[in-house]
């Protein structure tokens, strides 16, 4: 490719790799810049190597992308996307309604594809990159600061050749910079490889929220919830797409629901009695607005919460707090004249750590349920090098002598649903 066609390629964002003989140092850069840019080139050589054991799974996402663009997306212009998808956009209506008429009679198979492919779909579209592709582009930002850093000093040696009148230096320092901006851009072309399908996915399901109609779905439907992250994926997967006025998860409070900034807890209560009968199966969303699965817990009701600080130092009743809700309904679904001798086991799991409401909690359901032994679940699954996750007052925290365990440490629990 001549220089002509490479800058049009650049100006295009497509992406223009460099030969591996072309990873070298400027001519003529200062010695001191060109040993920095070495290291770096050589870093940047041993990066292309892992990034091409990455090309299957790049390839699989370009596939998909072109998958959705092709149902009517892809004959609109990227301005038109921009607009429709942006924050506010009040004023595209016009643009909304434009795009699903070019969507037209692919509307059902477009809802298909995000349905088959919305994990993946919501971790392209959200900062949850897998921890392969997330070290590598950690690793490349690197080496193009590196970069960045020794154009800098180059520059600064050219303003001081200026000051100096120094116009065969000048020169030789503005090629050098020159060469060394567009060694950068080529480079950074490369990164963006690695996450061109994130923007575009961001993209594309921002639009398609605004497009397609709402999942119809039935609560009741969604039973035998495994106490454990697998089990949380169930619940997006069985929300997924619907209705958001109805089913409110915190981060959208209408159209279809779709997973991708979920900030409010989310937490899977599981209890068995000593004859390995489900008795209460149910998970529940934090807050009050139209949470879906357990309902809020009463203000007189067996559990006492307290004030506690959540992730961002705000102070307030933890009553509607997920955990709260499901410890509350589990003492609804045992007679008061049962609790002391009632033998069960309980799995508790949260996404976030549990509150000093939600702990305390806890303990005063180990004191109406003595015999009750409860693992407490926080988050995804972690390796042994994680370790166990605590509670944000510093304690470990143990019910009935059974420790707080990493999501990793206990099976699933694939036990009948409880029959109100």
């Amino acid at each position: 490719m001549g220089k002509r066609g490479q800058k049009r390629a650049l100006d295009s964002g497509e992406e223009v790799p460099l030969r591996s003989d072309e990873l070298r140092p400027p001519d003529e850069l200062p010695e001191r810049e060109a040993a920095a840019v070495r290291v770096a080139l050589e870093r940047w050589r041993e990066l292309r190597l892992r990034a091409e054991l990455l090309r299957p799974m790049l390839e699989h996402e370009d596939r998909l992308m072109q998958d959705i663009l092709d149902r009517g997306l892809g004959s609109e212009d990227r301005k038109t996307l921009r607009k429709l998808a942006s924050v506010g956009a009040r004023d595209a209506e016009a643009e909304a309604a434009q795009v699903a008429e070019s969507v037209g009679q692919e509307r059902q198979r477009l809802q298909e594809i995000l349905m088959q492919n919305h994990r993946e779909l919501l971790e392209l579209s959200t900062t949850t990159t897998p921890d392969d592709k997330k070290e590598l582009i950690a690793e490349m930002d690197g080496v193009l600061d590196e970069l960045k850093k020794a154009q800098d000093a180059v520059h600064v040696e050219l303003l001081a050749t200026k000051d100096r009148e120094d116009m065969s230096a000048v020169r030789a320092y503005g090629r050098s910079l020159n060469d060394l901006k567009a060694l950068t851009r080529r480079l950074d072309c490369e990164r963006r490889s690695l996450t061109k399908n994130s923007v575009l996915a961001t993209l594309l399901v921002t639009v398609c929220r605004r497009i397609l109609p709402v999942r119809r779905i039935d609560p009741a439907e969604l039973t035998n919830i495994p106490a454990s992250y697998e089990g949380y994926l169930q619940i997006l997967d069985f929300y997924f797409f619907s209705d958001a006025n109805l089913y409110c998860f915190g981060e959208h409070f209408s159209g279809p629901n779709w997973f991708t900034r979920l900030k409010r807890n989310v937490a899977i209560l599981s209890v068995i009695d000593a004859d390995g009968n489900c008795v209460y199966n149910n998970f529940a969303v934090s807050g009050e607005y139209k949470t879906p699965g357990a309902p809020l817990a009463p203000e007189e009701g067996p559990l006492q919460s307290i004030e506690a600080a959540d992730e961002n130092g705000r102070v307030f009743d933890r009553r509607h707090d997920a955990e709260f809700k499901l410890l509350t309904g589990l003492c609804g679904a045992v007679p008061v004249e049962q609790r002391p001798s009632w033998t069960a086991s309980a799995t508790l799991w949260s996404k976030k750590p549990l509150c000093r409401s939600c702990a305390g909690a806890v303990s005063q359901v180990e004191g109406l349920f003595p015999r009750m032994s409860v693992a407490i679940v926080v988050g995804e699954p972690k390796t042994e090098e994680d370790g166990e996750p605590e509670v944000p007052n510093g304690k470990r925290l143990k019910i009935n002598g059974c420790p707080v365990v990493p999501s990793s440490s206990r099976p699933p629990c694939a036990v009948p649903p409880f029959a109100a």
